[in-house]
């Protein structure tokens, strides 16, 4: 997995990557957009068919995040962490940490 801290080179790559909004994180004043980029070779032709569902499943999970609705991250987090290949499973490992504390 490939990290990203730019939207626009984010959005440029969705075009032909998968490419997951994680978080957006302000320090010393500086606020960092984070993308990752799931390797082709990740997903199994399999889960090709359930990819946007997927997709879709990730940008519930990191919305719910944001808005401190804990609840539905705890509810999706069996429904998302083995996704994308497992290549997203220790960020959704460690926001449900963060719940946790």
């Amino acid at each position: 997995m490939q990290l990203i801290f730019n939207r626009q080179i984010a959005e440029q790559l969705s075009e032909t990557y998968t490419v997951l909004e994680l978080e957006t994180v302000t320090k010393d004043g500086v606020t960092l957009e984070a993308f990752c980029v799931i390797p082709t070779d990740a997903i199994a032709l399999e889960e090709l068919p359930r990819l946007e569902h997927h997709r879709h499943l990730h940008n519930e999970f990191t919305r719910a995040y944001r808005r401190g609705e804990h609840q539905v991250c705890l509810d999706l987090y069996e429904h998302v962490r083995n996704n994308f290949g497992g290549e997203v499973s220790s960020f959704y490992d460690d926001i449900i940490s963060r719940i946790n504390k």
